[in-house]
């Protein structure tokens, strides 16, 4: 199993750039150099619309993305820790079916509290008195992709469930 390690280190990667660009997204503070400019906005909102809002409007609306960005962190962690169990070559453990079901969970969940984020941001700005657009809502085909693929893993969770009871149960018979 030696294509776990780049894998797990691709997975880490993937961990530092979802938190590095959801600090950056709301901080405001972007490195520039003379050659390259790097712009980085929330999601559903202009790098210009969040620098008009106040420092208060800024941390409300970064503390509601929170959650969709720890859930999300929190299945890769998961992902991870199954990936270690597949490289101790227990991959059909009761604990590697945790994993990726606790995965398989996660992501969608992430995906329903980023979509949900958008309009509830909207009405708590409109609420704090900013002057953003109206709230919308919006499902791309890419996340009913994630959602399904997700699906498809907590299915295969029930195989490897399966898998592990038939396998125990044949060692009984041996």
């Amino acid at each position: 199993m030696k294509t776990i390690r780049p894998i797990r280190c691709l997975l880490w990667l993937c961990c530092a750039v979802v938190a590095g660009f959801y600090v950056l997204s709301w901080s405001g503070d972007l490195p520039h150099w003379r050659f390259l400019y790097i712009e980085i906005s929330p999601n559903g909102m202009s790098r210009a619309q969040m620098l008009a809002l106040t420092p208060g409007q800024r941390l409300l609306s970064a503390a509601l993305g929170l959650p969709a960005v720890l859930t999300l962190l929190y299945g890769l962690w998961r992902l991870d820790r199954l990936l270690l169990n597949f490289r101790r070559l227990a991959l059909f453990s009761a604990a590697s079916a945790c994993h990726l079901r606790a995965f398989a969970a996660a992501v969608p969940l992430a995906t329903l509290l980023s979509i949900v984020e958008l309009p509830v941001r909207a009405l708590a700005l409109r609420a704090a008195g900013a002057a953003v657009p109206a709230p919308t809502m919006g499902f791309s085909s890419e996340q009913l992709t994630l959602v399904l693929v997700c699906a498809l893993f907590y299915l295969v969770t029930g195989l490897m469930d399966e898998g592990r009871r038939l396998a125990e149960e044949n060692e009984g018979f041996v």
